[in-house]
């Protein structure tokens, strides 16, 4: 079994954070402005990104959503989620991996656990499980983007995910456990919701490997320490890989067209929501 690295590691010099209001970056409203990062879990972040520019104009509006890695938040920074007014937390992990990882709930937040996976398994739960060849690891991977968009059981779960977030009073987080795969789609719909550029949101995507870089390497290096033979497929299971999220791009393309058709006649969100939210999402 692979181990998780870390949960609670304290922050490397730079990246943890003063709960200062000054230093967070609060305004009145309790969203963010400024760029927050946490110390005791990795690849927290704005969906926004900096603000990502939309099409025909406009930018994403930061502070409404942000996504992340497993909750197990140090006391330090659970104070930082809770001064930021976080209010929902969507946990989009399967029971086991709830089980095995429980998040820490800011004071105040609704969590919210909606299972996507729907039995079938994922990078998350191979990893930790071993015992898969690297073929099977690449086989695992295509299905389960294609899957986002193509599985019935998960359409719906997306669905119910993202009606979480649109209805959340103030700030919401959304995540899994490595925050890459099904966090990483989630983010795409919002980003391509609101008309970020396609490649706008594959590089955030991608982004992923470098705010995930220590704690990747500490798992490469208990793979290759205790099952060597593990290693090629594990760095399948956990690598960030354009052309998976190409799949369901492509797969989104051609079964709906846009990200809010497949949202309302796929995933079954309310059209009033949708619209809501993408008003939310889109700062003049």
């Amino acid at each position: 079994m692979v181990a998780e690295p870390g949960g609670n590691r304290s922050a490397a010099p730079g990246v943890g954070v003063d709960v200062d209001d000054d230093e967070v970056g609060l305004d009145r409203g309790g969203f963010v402005v400024g760029e927050i990062r946490l110390g005791s879990v990795h690849n927290f972040r704005d969906v926004a990104g900096p603000g990502y520019a939309l099409r025909p104009s406009g930018s994403m509006t930061r502070g409404v959503v942000y996504r992340s890695t497993a909750l197990s938040v140090g006391d330090e920074d659970l104070g930082v989620l809770e001064r930021l007014g976080v209010t929902a937390v969507v946990d989009l992990r399967t029971g086991a991996e709830i089980d095995r990882q429980p998040d820490v709930i800011p004071a105040g937040a609704e969590y919210v656990p909606i299972d996507v996976l729907g039995g079938h398994t994922s990078a998350a739960i191979l990893t930790t499980t071993g015992l898969v060849g690297v073929e099977e690891a690449r086989r695992e991977m295509a299905e389960t983007y294609e899957r986002f968009v193509l599985g019935d059981h998960e359409r719906g779960a997306f669905g119910r995910a993202v009606h979480a977030l649109a209805v959340s009073s103030g700030p919401a987080i959304v995540h899994c456990t490595a925050g890459k795969d099904r966090t990483g789609w989630v983010s795409a719909l919002l980003q391509l919701l609101v008309g970020v550029r396609e490649e706008d949101v594959v590089a955030d995507y991608l982004l992923t490997r470098e705010m995930s870089a220590d704690f990747v390497s500490a798992i490469r290096a208990y793979v290759q320490s205790e099952m060597p033979e593990q290693l090629e497929a594990v760095e399948v299971l956990i690598g960030v890989e354009e052309a998976n999220l190409r799949r369901s791009l492509d797969a989104l393309d051609r079964e709906f067209g846009d990200a809010r058709r497949y949202l309302v006649e796929g995933a079954g969100v309310d059209v009033e929501v949708v619209d809501e939210l993408t008003a939310r999402l889109r700062s003049r």
